[in-house]
This record gives structure tokens, sequence and C-alpha cells, in this order.
């Protein structure tokens, strides 16, 4: 277990870095938000174009989960104030009961809507899995989220 939050402090110290440097270049923007889902509650960082989420999962055991992506199509318009988005990222999750480690890579697909001239997000994702540790498992596992989050003025 220790060895395990270890591991998962270094990564969460790492993804809150990178998120403080994309929003220092001005790379588009700062949200803040929160999700629903799965896992259950999330916190949402996202300076354009990288996208964070830290949550807490009650069900399965409890668990801490963690991700960051990248955003390859990013605020797509498909009609007025409706765009999508599609990314490419990696999670890593702390299982409390049993404990253990899972890590991998997913695949982010989702709907935005902007409201206030752009200031309130409400968005829906889902994202595919494809598991590494503790097995390899490809599209078994499925996030998904419904919330929003909130343009930070600079």
């Amino acid at each position: 277990m220790k060895r395990n939050a270890k591991t998962f402090a270094v990564l969460v110290v790492l993804l809150v870095l990178a998120a403080a440097s994309a929003a220092a270049k001005g790379s588009g923007g700062l949200r803040l938000g929160i999700a629903a889902g799965y896992p259950n509650a999330v916190i949402v960082v996202r300076p354009s174009p990288l996208d964070f989420k830290i949550g807490y999962n009650f069900a399965d055991g409890a668990n801490i989960f963690l991700s960051g992506d990248y955003r390859i199509i990013n605020e797509r318009e498909l009609v007025d104030f409706l765009k999508f988005f599609l990314g490419v990222g990696a999670y890593a999750q702390l299982n409390f009961d049993p404990t253990d480690f899972d890590f991998g890579a997913r695949i982010p697909i989702g709907l935005q809507a902007f409201l206030l001239d752009g200031v309130l997000e409400l968005f829906l994702e889902v994202a595919p899995t494809i598991g590494f540790l503790p097995a390899f498992t490809a599209f078994q596992n499925w996030q998904a989220y419904f919330g929003f989050t909130v343009l930070i003025p600079r």
C-alpha cells in the first residue's frame, strides 16, 4: 500500500505541475468545475487543451481516481452552442478494498454546451479505457461524466 500511495502522489504532483504550466502559458484559458458519474465525484481542471480530473469513487470498494487528457479535437462546433471533443489520455486509480493500483489509457469523447457567453460549460463525456496495470484489458471499463466548468478570468 505504501508504494502505491507514493506512486499515486507523484502522479498527482506531476499533473498539477503540468496544469499550472499550461495555464501560465496562456494556452486558451483555465476552466474549473465538478462532474459526477463513474467515478462518482470529480473535480475538473482544464487548462485548454489539457483536461485533468481527480475524483473519488464510493462504489467498488472505494478508490481515488486521477486522469489527464490532451484534447486532439476541442470545441468543434456541431450546431450553434453545441460542441464536440475527442482526446487521448491516461488514468490512475488507487483502490482501497482490495488494495491495488490500476493504470491505463483512455479515449474521452464528448459534447459541450457553452452558455452565458462561454463562461459556463455543460459537458457529457464517455471514455473507453485500455488497462495496463494490474492486467491488460481493452475496452472492458468505461468512464462517464456529466458536469460543468466555469471559465476563470485572467
